[in-house]
C-alpha cells in the first residue's frame, strides 16, 4: 500500500497565509488595551488608574468571552464567528479613530474581547486543525504560528517609525488602519477562497458529530480535561513573567531602553518565528505533543535557575537577555503545542472549540492572577528581594509542571498502546 504524504501542500499553505493575517490583525485590536498600553495613555491623556482600569476591564471580559466562545465555536459554522470578529473589530477600530469619551473606552474594552478572543480564537484554533490531517495538525499550528509572528516582526518596525516621525495620534491611526486592513483581506479571500474549500467538508458531518452542551458534565468528569488545563497553564507562565521583565532588566542590569525594546519585540516573536514550526516538526516525529510539551517546560526550569543564578548586575546583562528569550522560548514552543494536545488529548472531537475554549478561560484568569501577585511582589518587596521571590516561585511551578506533563504523556501513551489491541475509538481525538 502507498505511503500517504504528510507534506504541507501548496495550497494549505495558501490557507494558512490567509488565516495568519487575520489572526495578526485580529491579536492587535483583541489586545489593544495592553499592547499599546503607553500609547494608548498618551494619545488620550489618561491618568495611571484609567488606563490600567482598560486593561483590567478587558482582561476580566477576556476569560468570560473565551468560555462562551468555546461553546460558539462548536455550535455554528466558523463563517458566521470570523465574520462577526472581523466586523466586529474593524468597527471598534473606526470609533477609536474618532477618539470618543473615556466612558466609551471602557465598553470598548469589553467589546474587543468579545469580538477579538470570544468569537474569534477558539473558531479559528479549530479550524486551522481542520486544514489538514491529524498527522499534519502539529506542523499547521507551528506554521500558522510562525507565519503570524514573521508578519509581526516586519510591521513593528515600521509602525515604531512612523510613530516616531508622526506623533502618538498619527502612529496609533496607522497601527488601527494597518491592521484592520489586514482583517478585511483575510475576510474576503477567506469567504472566496478557504471557506468554500472546507465547506464540503463541513456538510459531510453527521448529527453524531455535532456539539451539544449535554457533552459538558462528560467533559468536566473527564481526567485529561484537566490535564490539558494544567499543563497549558503551566507553558503559559513564561508569558504571564515577560511582563515583568522589562522593569528587571532595568532596575536589576541597568538595561537601556533600546536594548528592552529588543527583547521585547524579537523575544517575542523571533523565539516563535523559529521555535513554533521546529515544535510541530518535532511533536510530528516522535508522535506526541505531551512529550514537547514535557521538554520545554524542563527548559522552563534551566532558564528560570539561569535568572536566579547569574549575578544581578550591569556586567551580566547579556547573559541575562540571553536567559530571557530562553524563557520565552517555552511559551513559543507552547504555543502551538497547547492546540495540538488538545488533538491527542482523548477528549470528544465534537468538542474540540469548548475545549479550547475553557482552555484559554483558565489561563486568562492565571494571567491575571501572576500580575496581581506579582506586581504585589515587586511593590511590596522593592529592588531584588520582589523579583527573587516572583522567579523562585516560577522555578517550582515549572517543576510541577513537569511532573504534570509526564505523567499526561504516560497517560496518553498506554491509552496508545491499549488502542493498538483493542481499536482506537472514532470519536475521540487521539
Amino acid at each position: 500500500m502507498e505511503k500517504k504524504s504528510n507534506k504541507i501542500t501548496g495550497r494549505q499553505w495558501g490557507m494558512l497565509i490567509i488565516e495568519s493575517l487575520g489572526w495578526s490583525g485580529v491579536m492587535v485590536m483583541g489586545y489593544f488595551f495592553s499592547s499599546y498600553y503607553a500609547l494608548i495613555q498618551s494619545t488620550f491623556s489618561y491618568s495611571n488608574n484609567q488606563a490600567a482600569n482598560l486593561v483590567a476591564i478587558m482582561s476580566a471580559a477576556g476569560a468570560a468571552s473565551y468560555l462562551c466562545g468555546g461553546f460558539l465555536a462548536d455550535t455554528f459554522a466558523p463563517k458566521i464567528n470570523l465574520a462577526i470578529s472581523y466586523i466586529g473589530l474593524t468597527a471598534i477600530g473606526v470609533i477609536i479613530l474618532m477618539r470618543p469619551s473615556y466612558g466609551i473606552m471602557q465598553v470598548l474594552a469589553v467589546l474587543v474581547s468579545v469580538f477579538g478572543l470570544g468569537t474569534f480564537v477558539p473558531t479559528m484554533l479549530k479550524y486551522v486543525s481542520s486544514l489538514g490531517s491529524r498527522e499534519q495538525m502539529a506542523e499547521l499550528y507551528g506554521y500558522f504560528y510562525a507565519l503570524a509572528a514573521a508578519e509581526a516582526l516586519v510591521i513593528a518596525p515600521i509602525a515604531s517609525k512612523l510613530m516616531s516621525t508622526g506623533g502618538d495620534y498619527a502612529g496609533l491611526r496607522i497601527i488601527i488602519i494597518f491592521f484592520c486592513g489586514m482583517m478585511i483581506v483575510s475576510m474576503v479571500v477567506h469567504f472566496v477562497w478557504v471557506e468554500r474549500a472546507m465547506t464540503l467538508a463541513e456538510e459531510e458531518k453527521s448529527e453524531d458529530d455535532k456539539f451539544s452542551f449535554k457533552i459538558i458534565p462528560e467533559l468536566l468528569k473527564n481526567p485529561n480535561m484537566y490535564f490539558v488545563i494544567l499543563v497549558a497553564c503551566f507553558t503559559l507562565l513564561p508569558y504571564d513573567l515577560n511582563t515583568f521583565v522589562q522593569p528587571l532588566l532595568a532596575s536589576q542590569f541597568d538595561a537601556s531602553q533600546s536594548m528592552i525594546q529588543f527583547v521585547a519585540s524579537y523575544a517575542n516573536n523571533g523565539t516563535a518565528l523559529i521555535l513554533a514550526p521546529l515544535a510541530g516538526i518535532i511533536a510530528a516525529k516522535l508522535g506526541s505533543t505531551s512529550r514537547v510539551m514535557t521538554m520545554s517546560i524542563i527548559l522552563g526550569i534551566i532558564a528560570t535557575l539561569g535568572i536566579l543564578f547569574v549575578p544581578w548586575d550591569h556586567k551580566y546583562v547579556i547573559p541575562a537577555v540571553i536567559i530571557v528569550f530562553a524563557l520565552r522560548s517555552v511559551f513559543s514552543i507552547g504555543k502551538p503545542a497547547r492546540n495540538t494536545m488538545v488533538g491527542e488529548s482523548r477528549l470528544p472531537k465534537k468538542a474540540r472549540g469548548t475545549v479550547i475554549g475553557l482552555m484559554f478561560a483558565i489561563t486568562g484568569l492565571q494571567s491575571t492572577a501572576v500580575a496581581k501577585g506579582a506586581g504585589y511582589l515587586t511593590t511590596a518587596y522593592e529592588g531584588a528581594k520582589g523579583y527573587k521571590i516572583l522567579f523562585t516561585a516560577a522555578l517550582v511551578l515549572f517543576v510541577i509542571g513537569t511532573i504534570v506533563s509526564m505523567i499526561f504523556s504516560r497517560r496518553l501513551k498506554k491509552a496508545k498502546e491499549r488502542d493498538a489491541v483493542e481499536g482506537a475509538p472514532a470519536d475521540l481525538m487521539i
